[in-house]
């Protein structure tokens, strides 16, 4: 019987980066929206202020805790398995996905962007996948890649510290060794 192991890809430093400067403009721009908002009247604009005040400072609270989870985990963003794949770079929270839930693995071109691809995880009860997401907006990005994709299941590398090929190589090497010891059982 072999060692089980882990193959992890982390988030990008370019990323990294992005999401610290994205916390930190946010927070300026709201704490300096508020800042701003104090001194005028209401009709010159205060209300606006607060308004942008109000959701800066708000998507910094986002960014704080995407940053947290983040460090926690060392900035890992993919972990793929012999138990599935779980991958966290996209900010869904379906956790992994077992490789005897896929059907088959695909590679398809980005609708959005024909220079990138997917690894598409055709799973046999992608409901299940979607109904674990718990916020309603990307519960309905899930449902619309499954219309699109045929599946919920899109991994990229746009987000990782790897190219496209060796993040394929790592899916199918591990999906391969699962499909093999499953073979023999």
């Amino acid at each position: 019987m072999s060692t089980p192991y882990v193959t992890t890809f982390k988030l990008s430093r370019k990323k990294q980066r992005g999401l610290f400067l994205t916390t930190l403009c946010s927070a300026l721009i709201g704490i300096g929206s508020l800042a701003i908002s104090h001194e005028l009247k209401l009709g010159e604009g205060r209300f606006l202020l607060l308004l942008i005040g109000f959701f800066s400072l708000l998507t910094t609270v986002f960014c704080c805790i995407s940053y947290y989870y983040l460090t926690r985990e060392k900035f890992t963003a993919i972990y793929i398995s012999e138990e599935g794949v779980n991958d966290i770079s996209t900010g869904n929270r379906i956790g992994t996905i077992l490789w005897k839930d896929v059907d088959s693995i695909k590679i398809m071109d980005d609708i959005s962007n024909l220079k990138r691809k997917y690894i598409v995880l055709k799973v046999r009860n992608p409901n299940e996948y979607i109904d674990r997401e718990p916020t309603r907006s990307k519960k309905r990005s899930l449902e619309l890649r499954l219309q699109y994709y045929g599946s919920p299941i899109c991994i990229s590398s746009r987000a990782l510290d790897c190219t496209f090929e060796e993040l394929k190589q790592a899916v199918f090497d591990r999906y391969d060794l699962y499909k093999a010891s499953h073979k023999e059982a």
